[in-house]
């Protein structure tokens, strides 16, 4: 019976004295039966522990600032956030405003909300100012949830504000299953009611500074969002009905989830709360900077290897480079930190582990902190997969290098109802952030991307690039149908379609998508997202290589099954088109021209074609550049050949490069194809044309249509030169190339000088050996290069003019040349640019 007693006192009471006989009277059995009732209630109050000893024990002193069970905390590092923190110490000093009784102090996970909260809780504490502090931690079961929550709180007032000591053993002595009751019943009674009751009894009203501040660290991390929201609103409710008698303050600090950001958005937390957001606004890269070097510098003193780490390291472009890669974010730089400067590693190797030079150990995770952190994150998300989906797919656009789409933009492109985005990324605001439908969705953490894309960290809820390049083809494809030139949906899918399918991996067994790619109207819509690019201003047409060249270059040179199939389907669709725009084309020299020069490969060797190039081999009398320079032999709008018009103007009027794109290729191709190109072939006539067209240019009179400025003189003696070399026999030609004074008035070829100049020269004398039988005797070539200068000073090519650092508009700018310059040694047969 009295096993468990302690400090038991019996004190009075009838004792029978038992004989050997065992025999007592009846009166000796009552006194015993007394004596034993009065224990009982002399000692009823020694059943049940102290209050204080049962506050304890209901209490979670593992969630306080300084208990021992929260070794070593994360912490400010020294002289960082220095300025959050002291608006912080401003704000509760006095400016903080007296409406405002609770200050909330969000961001996203690993910015180092938890670091703030505990070296303010240690400076205010410092201060005999900390009331009491609680802080969350999922992993924790005496702290992920509320039941210890008050009683932590009123352990603290009890041991900070003495005169309150006698009123909450009272409310425990008074009502002993008080922590067994719902989290308001005890909030208000055991914290709310005691600190009334001071109040009250004046002990706030006097100047003495009190403690006054309570610090309550990841509610997020609190089980469920209704009890998280339960204790917002109880906290709220009490300090409405109180202000004036509860003159406390309260920080909680905490991610962004959406139920708590409507929670302090509504009343009456809205008009008691101010709101303090952990942004680039308090510039964290300068703090994480600094905590980086501090940390190397500790690492290169302190570690066991220090003797082997050189003064340098790591050079400033990689703390720079992991400064990038924290996003802001503290945890990231922590980690990394953690993980260089295990003692049991060579610092070196971990810092090349995390720059991806060393594999990384199966057995040693450098981003186990940070991988835990995220997969607790999304575990809280409802449907994973469709997260999943809509995440890959905005990580794939960005790895492509093509501008994000807006929220709402991707839902158009990824075909899901308005709000979707939102709704599914709700539980995800802490790692990225889809609140303004009008911004494409921003990773919070670069890492976070890592994270999801590296399947030996994320392992079940990998996202596939692979895969999710498959789904944004699809799209692609999709928008390149609907053709909705409202949206920006046809240039992204245009600008990455031909891109996603290249990263897709192998699509043998995809037969949905195969059959998607055959139908696909990507050459017949492309005039008309042409046209809508072609009324912004500014826009670089020349810089669009992702024309149906690129697509069907691609469909060439994949290894899809059927894909030759496939590359035919849509290569006949483009020469259909080439075909009516060329038929649409009055046949004229400069046509001859310019289709020669597409089928010839000269523009492959020089990369730039002047506006002026263009105006200078055209139709002079033209009312517009596009009726006499075919454009959609350069760039793939198909409609170019519509005189007259300034809203299909052609691509060299905003940009000169067209060269070197997959388009210009496929159309020399089908020049020279008679199966394609039909009637529209380029052959020996058309170059005879050509040539013709370029000879009378060579020999007119400089005007102003003609100015020697610019390079456009590289590529008019290429082309001159072979056109020559590819011409059939023309007594034009003859006649011209025979003159007794045959003067080319061109301007200065460069680079290459020598070997132009010995190249036109041995196309003129070659065209009329072959032709004529012979050459003028002595034979020479008059090279004009004054333009608008009246003054000739004629003197012969030397190898010095031929040298390419010479200044050939120096003190001559006439030259004639004769056989003297051919090289014994060249076939001046074979043209330049070949």
């Amino acid at each position: 019976m009295f096993r468990t007693a302690n400090n038991v006192f019996i004190n009075g009471g009838t004792f029978t004295d038992h004989h050997q006989h065992n025999q007592g009277t009846s009166s000796s059995v009552r006194g015993m039966s007394i004596a034993c009732l009065r224990l009982t209630l002399l000692t009823s109050q020694f059943i049940f522990p102290a209050a204080i000893d049962r506050l304890m024990e209901a209490a979670s002193l593992g969630a306080l600032y300084n208990s021992g069970e929260r070794f070593d905390p994360p912490k400010c590092h020294a002289n960082t956030r220095t300025a959050v923190l002291k608006n912080l110490m401003d704000l509760f000093i006095g400016h903080f405003g007296w409406d405002n009784f609770v200050l909330w102090l969000y961001g996203p996970a690993g910015a180092g909300k938890s670091a703030i909260a505990q070296t303010l809780a240690e400076l205010w504490a410092a201060k005999n100012r900390l009331l009491a502090s609680f802080f969350f931690s999922r992993s924790d079961l005496r702290r992920n949830n509320e039941k210890a929550f008050v009683a932590t709180l009123a352990y603290q007032l009890w041991l900070h504000i003495h005169e309150s000591r006698p009123i909450i053993e009272a409310v425990i002595n008074n009502n002993p299953a008080i922590f067994q009751l719902n989290f308001d019943t005890q909030f208000r009674t055991l914290f709310v009611n005691t600190l009334l009751q001071l109040s009250r009894a004046g002990r706030f009203a006097s100047g003495t500074p009190f403690p006054n501040l309570i610090i309550v660290d990841g509610l997020d991390e609190c089980n469920g969002a209704d009890i998280q929201n339960t204790i917002l609103n109880t906290i709220s409710n009490a300090l409405q009905h109180h202000r004036s008698a509860l003159p406390f303050r309260i920080l909680i600090a905490s991610r962004p989830k959406y139920h708590l950001t409507i929670s302090f958005s509504v009343a009456p937390l809205h008009t008691l709360t101010f709101r303090l957001a952990l942004d680039d606004t308090y510039r964290p890269d300068n703090d994480i900077k600094l905590y980086l070097t501090d940390s190397f510098h500790d690492i290169r003193k302190k570690h066991i290897m220090r003797a082997h780490l050189p003064d340098s390291w790591p050079l400033e472009k990689y703390i720079v480079k992991l400064v990038a890669q924290s996003s802001g974010q503290f945890i990231y730089a922590a980690t990394v930190i953690r993980y260089v400067s295990s003692p049991q590693c060579n610092p070196l190797d971990r810092l090349k582990v995390i720059q991806g030079l060393l594999p990384v150990n199966d057995d040693d995770r450098p981003y186990a902190q940070l991988d835990i952190l995220y997969i607790n994150i999304l575990s809280g998300v409802k449907d994973v997969k469709a997260v999943l989906r809509i995440l890959g797919v905005a990580i794939v656009l960005t790895k492509i290098n093509v501008k994000p789409l807006a929220v709402n933009n991707l839902e158009l492109f990824m075909q899901l109802i308005p709000g979707t985005v939102q709704l599914l990324l709700i539980d995800l605001l802490s790692v990225v952030d889809a609140s303004d439908n009008n911004k494409p969705i921003k990773f919070l953490h670069a890492s976070f991307s890592d994270f999801l894309l590296d399947p030996t960290r994320s392992r079940e809820i990998f996202i596939d690039p692979s895969k999710s390049h498959k789904e944004a083809a699809h799209f692609c494809i999709s928008a390149i149908e609907s053709l909705d030139i409202a949206t920006p949906l046809p240039k992204l899918a245009y600008q990455s379609l031909v891109r996603h399918l290249q990263l897709a991996g192998h699509l043998h067994d995809n037969a949905t998508l195969q059959e998607k790619i055959s139908k696909v109207p990507y050459v017949q819509h492309w005039s008309t997202y042409v046209l809508t690019l072609m009324d912004q201003p500014l826009i670089h047409y020349g810089s669009l290589i992702e024309d149906p060249g690129m697509f069907l270059e691609f469909l060439q040179t994949s290894e899809f099954s059927q894909m030759e199939e496939l590359y035919l389907h849509h290569r006949g669709i483009l020469d259909q088109r080439l075909r009516k725009c060329l038929a649409l084309t009055p046949i004229r020299p400069y046509l001859a021209f310019w289709t020669a020069v597409c089928a010839s490969g000269i523009l492959e060797s020089n990369q730039v074609v002047s506006l002026e190039t263009f105006w200078a081999l055209s139709d002079s009398l033209a009312a517009d550049l596009s009726s006499s320079v075919p454009g959609f032999l350069f760039f793939a709008s198909f409609d170019q050949s519509k005189v007259g018009s300034m809203r299909r103007r052609p691509p060299w009027y905003d940009l000169y490069r067209i060269t070197g794109t997959p388009y210009l290729r496929m159309v020399m191709e089908f020049l020279n194809d008679p199966s394609r190109a039909g009637p529209h072939t380029v052959d020996q006539s058309t170059y005879t044309m050509a040539a013709v067209f370029a000879v009378e240019f060579a020999v007119r009179a400089w005007d102003e249509a003609k100015s020697p400025s610019g390079k456009q003189w590289s590529f008019i003696w290429d082309a001159f030169a072979f056109m020559l070399s590819k011409a059939e026999y023309s007594p034009e030609l003859v006649d011209t190339l025979c003159k007794h004074n045959l003067t080319f008035n061109l301007g200065r070829p460069r680079p290459d000088m020598r070997y132009r100049v010995q190249t036109l020269y041995g196309a003129v004398r070659n065209y009329l050996l072959k032709f004529k039988g012979s050459i003028p005797s002595p034979f020479q070539i008059t090279i004009n290069g004054t333009g608008y200068s009246n003054e000739l000073l004629v003197g012969c090519f030397t190898a010095e003019d031929l040298d390419d650092c010479s200044d050939w508009w120096g003190t001559s700018r006439v030259f004639y040349v004769d056989e003297s310059i051919l090289p014994s040694d060249q076939d001046t047969h074979e043209p330049a640019g070949k």
